[in-house]
């Protein structure tokens, strides 16, 4: 809404005025020159998106709201540009689009790795789409095409990026056959819509739990995304805290690198690639010789609850945490509703105080820190910070009730993604709350 209010939001009547008399004159001229009396304004806004803003002679007006095209300009005056597209000659599926000149539709692209490997698996050739063209023509030629493929065809395209609006995406999603996300149930690992019609990837289950593979654990938390919310219920913390906690009583150790030498397994949080998965067993051969029992967290929770039963996953903590300091309170602080405001107004100020905290000075940096919460910014990296200068200090009260105060905005802001950031926010918490545990005992 922020958006369309800087587009459309009330003017100054004189400037109103001096548009409308613009757009008169405008109208006039073109009535002169016999030329239809439509007028345009094209709008970048930025995303992708461009608004298409008209009006015609009976000042009738009209949104339309189209995406830019996908192609970044080198700003190139040449004129010998052309768009090419790569596809499989027994079936005549397009699998990539691009643009270039000279050999460019016939040379390796590095980073086209699906479209690469497709033009190794099968008899593939090339073609021109348009040629002679400027880069800005290029550009938009190679757009049009890719819209028309996703919109009027069922070939499945390998470019990673492709124009809003259209019918279909890449297929760099799950797969069609991916069985559902259900609630308390693990998912599989999966082939992308690409991965499953190109190369016969299929999904894959994750193992199946064994006690004595549980000695020493990972969890990885790569490629967390909307899964979680279905498995977990929208309380992934519940069963990660319950997970954690029965490993515990079951004598398990949780590790942090994956390809350490006495890792047992895996613990997925989310879902991943099939592709992610069997590059990580090779490199576990590689690195350990050995391949990794792989298990979803939601299984291990359930194979634990049936081997131990119920557990508490609410933490005594020895001593109060009464931290002191001169920071204003949530209720006090500015553009508390206006994240963008925060944001200008509030990082500047944090970007001096991590300069401060790198050079030492941790006192004026957490000043900074202050002046940066009060004006607004809300971001992980600010209480990051806070929790690295507190750290510095061992002033252990100060540096928990800041990550507390981090952990309760971001899941005030209900986004999965914060899931691994909270992650590792709660790990500090833990640790600095050992820390200050140990700092008591020995006064």
């Amino acid at each position: 809404m922020r958006m369309f209010s800087k587009l459309f939001g009330n003017k100054k009547q004189e400037k109103q005025n001096d548009s409308q008399k613009v757009l008169k004159e405008k109208k006039e001229s073109r009535k002169r020159d016999n030329k239809p009396v439509n007028e345009v304004n094209d709008v970048g806004i930025g995303m992708g998106l461009s608004f298409n803003i008209s009006s015609d002679e009976n000042e009738k007006y009209g949104i339309s709201i189209s995406s830019s095209p996908v192609g970044v300009s080198t700003d190139s005056t040449a004129t010998d540009f052309y768009v090419y597209e790569w596809f499989i000659k027994d079936t005549g599926e397009i699998f990539y689009v691009g643009k270039g000149r000279g050999n460019r539709y016939k040379t390796f692209h590095e980073r086209a790795y699906e479209a690469e490997k497709i033009r190794k698996m099968y008899d593939t050739a090339s073609r021109f789409i348009g040629t002679g063209l400027t880069e800005e023509q290029a550009i938009e030629l190679e757009s049009k095409e890719i819209t028309r493929i996703l919109n009027e065809t069922n070939d499945r395209l390998t470019n990673r990026i492709i124009p809003l609006f259209t019918k279909r995406d890449n297929g760099y999603g799950r797969s069609p056959k991916t069985p559902e996300l259900q609630f308390e149930t693990a998912p599989h690992f999966y082939a992308s819509e690409i991965e499953e019609h190109y190369f016969g990837i299929k999904p894959r289950s994750f193992d199946e739990v064994k006690c004595e593979n549980l000695k020493a654990v990972v969890f990885i938390t790569r490629n967390v995304r909307d899964e979680i919310s279905i498995i977990y219920g929208g309380k992934f913390d519940k069963y990660q805290d319950e997970t954690k906690a029965l490993l515990s009583i079951n004598g398990s150790k949780i590790l942090k690198s994956k390809f350490a030498k006495s890792v047992t397994a895996w613990v997925y949080i989310g879902d991943d690639y099939v592709m992610n998965y069997e590059n990580d067993q090779e490199q576990a051969l590689e690195k350990l010789g050995r391949n990794i029992p792989t298990y979803h967290l939601i299984d291990v929770w359930k194979f634990l609850k049936e081997n131990f039963g119920e557990v508490n996953t609410v933490l005594e903590e020895e001593n109060p945490i009464i931290p002191i300091h001169n920071r204003v309170s949530l209720k006090e602080i500015k553009n508390l509703y206006d994240w963008e405001k925060g944001f200008d107004e509030g990082m500047p100020y944090w970007e001096k105080g991590d300069k401060e905290r790198k050079a030492g000075n941790l006192e004026r940096a957490i000043e900074l820190f202050d002046i940066a919460r009060y004006n607004g910014y809300n971001a992980p990296a600010l209480y990051t910070s806070y929790a690295m200068a507190y750290r510095k200090l061992k002033d252990y009260e100060n540096e928990i009730a800041i990550i507390d105060e981090a952990i309760e905005r971001l899941r005030s802001e209900k986004i999965n993604a914060n899931e691994i950031t909270i992650m590792g926010l709660k790990e500090r918490r833990a640790k600095a709350l050992v820390l200050k545990q140990k700092n008591s005992s020995e006064r």
